[in-house]
Order: structure tokens, then sequence, then C-alpha cells
């Protein structure tokens, strides 16, 4: 084998290499935090995971300082242009498979449902969407209440802008 030969499979097999790298890489889970932010001596933490997958997972993760938290439901509230306020709960919309775990450690209450039952529940009760943010409702009385969210053209959360600078 001459020194060109050896050039061109040494070529080829870095190429190889790198189409298997990317296609390894592509296929990690991914997880963004789309929104974090304190309730008095609560964080509030909403975790979008693998957003562009079909099976995508919305995690809302309340981790208080102190005491243990007393959460009765999670909810959704949908803000129309209008800013109109409707409130609805997981089970209103739809989503029956809801995990809420507990950690005994920290405190901290997660709740995590796919994206998909969220958006079917969003439109087989014919909600027209603009914004929506989502509640937790803390011992009867208080609620807790995420930022506002949207969708993008890709279906993912993001925050929109206000409009409000300073």
């Amino acid at each position: 084998m001459d020194q060109d030969t050896i050039l061109l499979l040494v070529i080829g097999a870095l190429g190889g290499a790198a189409i298997l790298f990317r296609r390894w890489y592509r296929a990690q889970p991914r997880s963004y935090k789309v929104s974090e932010q304190w309730h008095n001596a609560v964080r509030m933490v909403v975790t979008e995971h693998n957003p562009r997958k079909e099976g995508a997972v919305i995690e809302i993760e309340l981790s208080p300082i102190n005491e243990k938290l007393d959460t009765d439901h999670f909810m959704v509230e949908f803000i129309s242009r209008k800013r109109e306020l409707e409130r609805k709960t997981l089970s209103e919309l739809g989503i029956e498979e809801v995990i809420i775990s507990y950690d005994g450690k920290s405190n901290s209450v997660t709740c995590a449902f796919e994206k998909r039952d969220l958006m079917r529940g969003i439109r087989s009760l014919d909600i027209k969407l603009h914004r929506f943010r989502f509640l937790v409702r803390v011992s009867k009385v208080s609620v807790k209440k995420s930022p506002e969210f949207a969708f993008s053209s890709k279906s993912m959360l993001f925050r929109p802008d206000t409009g409000k600078y300073n």
C-alpha cells in the first residue's frame, strides 16, 4: 500500500468515528431549566426533559428551605390575549399519568407529566392558547405561580417577552 491509500483510510476512519460520535451525542437525553424562581422561602423550578422528542416531560419542583410543604393541587392557568384567566387542574385537562414524588431529605415535591398529555388536554377543551403558567396550591391558602410560558413553533416551552424593560 502506498502513502495515499493509507491517508485515505485514516481520513475515512476519522470521518466514520465523527459520524458515530454525532449519532451517540444526539441520542443523549437533554434537560432544559425553563424557569427558576423564589417565592418567599420556596424555590420553584420548571424543567423540560427531552423537549424535541415524542415523550417530552415537564417537571415542576418545589423546594422549601425550612418546613415541609403540604401541596393540594397542581394546576395550569391559561391567559388569553385580553388577560382573562382560566384555571384547570391537571386531572381536568385529562392528564392521568402524573408522577408526584416527595423527597424526605430536602422536603421537596416534584410533579412530572408528559407534554403531549398537556397539549391533548388543551386541544380537547378547545382552549385558545396564548400564554399559560403553572400553579401549585400549598396548604389550601397560598398559591405558588410560575412565570408565564408559551409554546414555540416547535412546541418547546419558553418564557415570552413581557415588553417591560425599566
